[in-house]
């Protein structure tokens, strides 16, 4: 990410440690048998396995890299085994949920093309997992970040775009954090629910982060 000085690993910090817990999944193309367990006593779940859907910047991604049906499958399962109804999801826009398009920038119209040719399975994959929701009584919510750049700083802050207006669009230029800090947000104070957002960074944020004036001091 683009913080300043980059973060601490919370599992080596004895001030979060005790509190995290991470368990390491092989592979989500195979059944993880333990996986429910590791949920009991939880009151939401954020799931993550959609995002960085690979495309020609990671060729050896294209079929490995691949698990948002396969991952999400798995923890719906869990979920459902341990009676937890609140997912909050990160998938895309462009895609056949996000019609009408929920974003009214000329980006969006090329990530749909690139969905229709070069990522056509990474398009597929995340609709079949959308899919998999829309078949459940979850309480989901399916979150639609733009511009997500590994160079952006993070702001505390996230907006969230009207469909309706299309004279304020939110920035293309957000910080994975901001985010994440959106989708937790949500699972712990829901206000959304069975649909999808479109989140990005304070509208007039210029895709190139090279073009944004710099935050006074």
């Amino acid at each position: 990410c683009g913080c300043p000085g980059g973060h601490t690993n919370p599992f080596q910090d004895p001030d979060h440690a005790l509190k995290l817990t991470m368990v390491k999944v092989d592979t989500w193309k195979r059944p993880q048998p333990d996986l429910a367990r590791h949920f009991r006593g939880v009151d939401a779940v954020v799931s993550c396995l959609g995002h960085r859907q690979p495309g020609r910047k990671y060729p050896e991604l294209i079929e490995k890299g691949l698990v948002a049906l396969d991952g999400n499958k798995q923890v719906i399962q869990a979920m459902q085994e341990n009676q937890i109804d609140r997912a909050v999801v990160v998938s895309s826009i462009a895609l056949k949920g996000d019609k009408p398009r929920s974003w009214p920038h000329w980006a969006n119209k090329i990530m749909a093309f690139l969905f229709l040719t070069m990522n056509r399975k990474a398009k597929q994959d995340l609709e079949a997992m959308e899919d998999e929701y829309l078949k459940t009584s979850l309480d989901y919510l399916f979150v639609r970040p733009v511009g997500i750049s590994e160079d952006a700083l993070p702001k505390g802050e996230y907006f969230i775009q009207d469909p309706g207006n299309k004279e304020e669009v939110v920035g293309g230029n957000m910080a994975k954090i901001d985010v994440a800090r959106f989708m937790v947000d949500q699972a712990v104070n829901p206000t959304f629910h069975k649909t999808s957002r479109t989140v990005g960074a304070k509208p007039g944020t210029p895709m190139d982060p090279s073009q944004e004036e710099p935050t006074p001091n």
